[in-house]
């Protein structure tokens, strides 16, 4: 019986998702909670696990392709058993592809299309023997881009050569040998009197173009809300000078015992959030909020966003847990874990959620 696989929820308010990528192939096996995808949400991006053991038979939503929550994105059938009724029609309409690792990696070398293959394998399985009967027997035009970027430029036609690659597929070496076989154009005499051509009328130049770059579903949703914080929040920026020099004395009296930990140099965000914390505590009206139609609201936790840049895909801010209540080892521990899920794309919601100060 296959399992349905949905996008999920993943936090209270979010309504769609974005299939980022794949981590397994349709035919892939799978293991329960191993990570199957990684989904991009409001907040960043997370990896979802797989719901059940298997084998992945269908993948439905393809990369960059964002759904509702809830909506159907993939397939998992038992290991060992072959799909059927409405299944067998699928594989038969191609809407499921299964392939071995193998057999995709060769595929791709000798540009072969998987999609025209019939597969031998169990269940009819797609394997690295399919391909190259296929290769060989192909009549296509197979060639490596820097091939036919070389024939573009020598004039020669590359339907006319052997290629002598994997696959029969045509490499620089056999257009710069036809190249080079190629008898000489014959020259051409001049004219004995060339007439003046005419002065070339004058050239307008064409404006320049602009290109859109598509952004990235956290990229979007970043500046979507930077924009929203610019119109909604009151715009006062104070700007003032601290002298650090007992913090940085205090960071360097530690880094001995941080070192000892394995931490090979205290953060100085960790340091800040400390500061940060400690301040909240004693001005907690600092991180009070105006709620429409309730009044002030203010939190009963002191949580210290941290704000990690994931270059280029914009940034997120994890949330540092009752900071005031964490020592600084603690704190600093807590960050660099945070810093390098969010950097490998595995924050969970819940992790960047109910800050109340953000640094």
């Amino acid at each position: 019986m296959a399992i349905q696989v949905t996008m999920p929820v993943l936090g209270l308010t979010m309504e769609e998702g974005t299939v980022a990528e794949w981590l397994k192939h349709e035919g892939d096996s799978v293991q329960k909670d191993e990570p199957l995808l990684t989904v991009e949400m409001d907040k960043g991006t997370v990896e979802v696990p797989s719901p059940a053991s298997g084998v992945l038979r269908r993948i439905a939503v393809q990369p960059g392709t964002a759904v509702p929550v809830r909506t159907v994105i993939a397939e998992i059938g038992e290991a060992g058993v072959a799909p059927r009724g409405a299944d067998r029609q699928a594989v038969a309409l191609g809407q499921r592809l299964f392939a071995s690792p193998r057999a995709r990696m060769r595929a791709r070398a000798i540009g072969v299309d998987l999609n025209a293959i019939s597969g031998s394998g169990p269940h009819g399985r797609i394997v690295e023997a399919d391909v190259l009967a296929v290769g060989a027997s192909d009549a296509r035009v197979v060639a490596t881009p820097l091939a036919r970027r070389l024939a573009d430029e020598r004039g020669v036609s590359i339907g006319d050569l052997r290629g002598t690659g994997p696959g029969g597929r045509i490499t620089q070496d056999d257009v710069l040998r036809a190249a080079e076989q190629r008898p000489p154009a014959a020259a051409v005499m001049p004219p004995a009197q060339v007439a003046m051509p005419p002065a070339p009328a004058e050239v307008k130049p064409a404006p320049s173009e602009i290109q859109i770059q598509p952004l990235t579903r956290l990229r979007r949703l970043t500046a979507e809300r930077m924009a929203a914080s610019a119109r909604a929040t009151a715009r006062v920026s104070l700007f003032l000078e601290a002298d650090l020099s007992e913090a940085a004395r205090f960071r360097n009296q530690l880094q001995p015992e941080f070192e000892r930990l394995g931490v090979a140099k205290l953060p100085w965000d960790a340091v800040i959030a400390r500061a940060a914390a400690l301040a909240l505590q004693e001005h907690p009206r600092v991180a009070a909020q105006w709620a429409e139609g309730e009044g002030i609201r203010k939190p009963t936790g002191i949580h210290v966003g941290v704000a990690v840049a994931l270059d280029p895909e914009g940034l997120v801010v994890p949330v540092l847990r009752d900071a005031d209540k964490r020592s600084l080892r603690e704190l600093a521990a807590g960050l660099l874990a945070l810093v390098d899920r969010a950097r490998a794309g595995r924050l969970g919601p819940a992790e960047m959620e109910g800050g109340t100060f953000s640094i």
